[in-house]
């Protein structure tokens, strides 16, 4: 052995009996089989792609504390007269009346849409080792193996896990606990501080044929008798003569009702009457029909139409 070092620098020494002290083995065994099966369930989930799956995964009072931290946060803000947290999570067009009765399973898989989470499949798991961390919380750690069609690279997963009576249950990531976070403050993924990104205008130079005036001016129009609970002239003045002629006289009725009776259907007809002021629309027939694309506002439905009927513009559905 004094042969192996003779020569040798003190460093060079050090490294070379490093490498000859035998390597421990991984701690397998310290991760239980429940914790296996949790762990394995949250991967499974993120690599479905589907948000309502991974909602199905993790602790129902993980998702419960999320819900009521931001609702808190909702509320304090609307409070102020201000909207920036639901507008970043939810859209600006999803009243927070209609969030607050979101169960917590969908209301992460709403908040979800705004984050990025990622996930593979795996053949296998080769799980190293359970790492304590505060509290009950524990992360355990693996080797993902590939599928056979995915190559031969094993990745390294981690999954946060709380206890669930005697077993275990998938924590919310801390990566999207950091997203959320993110939104709320207005924070871009780097650290920066600052208002959200504004939405695009629509201008008379946005691929617009014709004058935007009069639209900006409907969608106002609309807007104020709405706000004014006025229904009734939303639907006869500003609605389409399609519209008017196709829809049986009873079911106009209906809507007027509806939209007189309940704030929260004027919500959000006006939810949607700002956000198409707020976008830039593409045209159809011969710029006759202004289509917007309202994707990702929170309304129930993804797109905004208005028409022009004898040279006037109407709203069309």
């Amino acid at each position: 052995m004094r042969n192996v070092f003779r020569g040798r620098t003190l460093s060079q020494c050090a490294i070379l009996l490093l490498t000859m002290l035998p390597v421990a083995p991984a701690a397998a065994e310290s991760v239980s089989g429940s914790q296996r099966r949790a762990a394995e369930e949250m991967l499974g989930a993120i690599a479905s792609g589907n948000a309502n799956v991974v909602a199905l995964a993790i602790h129902p009072t993980e998702l419960e504390l999320l819900r009521k931290r931001v609702i808190d946060l909702m509320r304090t803000e609307a409070d102020r007269d201000e909207n920036g947290i639901r507008t970043r999570l939810f859209g600006p067009a999803m009243p927070l009346n209609d969030i607050e009765r979101l169960t917590p399973a969908n209301f992460y898989a709403i908040v979800s849409r705004r984050l990025t989470l990622t996930g593979r499949d795996y053949d296998s798991v080769n799980w190293l080792e359970a790492v304590k961390d505060s509290g009950e919380l524990v992360h355990v750690i693996g080797r993902g193996k590939p599928q056979r069609d995915r190559g031969n690279v094993s990745v390294v997963v981690l999954v946060s896990l709380v206890p669930w009576g005697k077993d275990w249950k998938a924590a919310i990531p801390l990566e999207v606990q950091a997203q959320i976070d993110d939104l709320i403050a207005a924070r871009s993924p780097n650290g920066t501080i600052g208002a959200a990104p504004p939405l695009l205008a629509a201008t008379a130079d946005d691929a617009n044929p014709g004058n935007m005036q009069p639209i900006v001016q409907l969608l106002k129009d609309a807007e104020a008798a709405l706000t004014a609970s006025k229904c009734d002239e939303y639907y006869s003045r500003f609605m389409s003569p399609n519209f008017r002629r196709l829809t049986a006289s009873k079911a106009q009725k209906s809507l007027v009702v509806a939209c007189s009776n309940k704030p929260e259907v004027r919500e959000v007809l006006i939810a949607a009457l700002r956000a198409a002021r707020e976008s830039k629309p593409r045209y159809d027939y011969d710029a006759t029909r202004a289509i917007y694309d309202l994707k990702g506002k929170g309304l129930p439905f993804e797109r905004f139409v208005l028409e022009q009927v004898d040279k006037k513009w109407y709203v069309a559905e």
